[in-house]
């Protein structure tokens, strides 16, 4: 499993890191990008810290792979918290948050708390470096992870 790392540093961008290696990254958006005192607050602050299995990315409903296809989301990956209950959310200080995910930059640099890539050609090698690692079961879940990021 790949271990990764990704920083709330308060500035505008931060370095998602795996091994030696670094991507330009950032979580949050506008004024909250980074910013540690709005982990909490939903659709717009940085994912809260702590342990993330990284999976693939699920799609739901009847249309939802097409969705994803027209949407050019299907090559992202979902974040789920290692928090005892593995599932697309998480509470912070009693506010639901969730739907995480790692994907690259798009129009207009937008992160409702996922951790986004600043480059599309960043987030394909580190797409390539992560599908070609061995997969490990997710304790208490049918799901299997690439890797785990550590946010701190």
């Amino acid at each position: 499993m790949v271990e990764c790392t990704f920083e709330l540093n308060g500035k505008p961008m931060s370095l998602f890191k795996i091994g030696a290696t670094h991507f330009p990254a950032f979580s949050g958006l506008g004024r909250h990008v980074n910013q540690r005192q709005f982990i909490c607050t939903p659709n717009v602050g940085p994912i809260p810290p702590g342990s993330y299995y990284i999976v693939d990315r699920q799609s739901g409903g009847r249309l939802g792979a097409l969705r994803d296809l027209l949407r050019d989301r299907s090559e992202w990956f979902a974040l789920y918290a290692a928090d005892g209950k593995i599932d697309d959310e998480v509470f912070c200080d009693n506010v639901k948050r969730g739907n995480f995910r790692l994907h690259p930059n798009r129009v207009g640099g937008v992160s409702q708390g996922c951790i986004t890539l600043e480059s599309l050609a960043d987030f394909n090698t580190l797409r390539a470096h992560l599908k070609a690692s061995n997969q490990v079961d997710v304790p208490g879940s049918s799901l299997q992870a690439y890797g785990r990021v550590i946010v701190r």
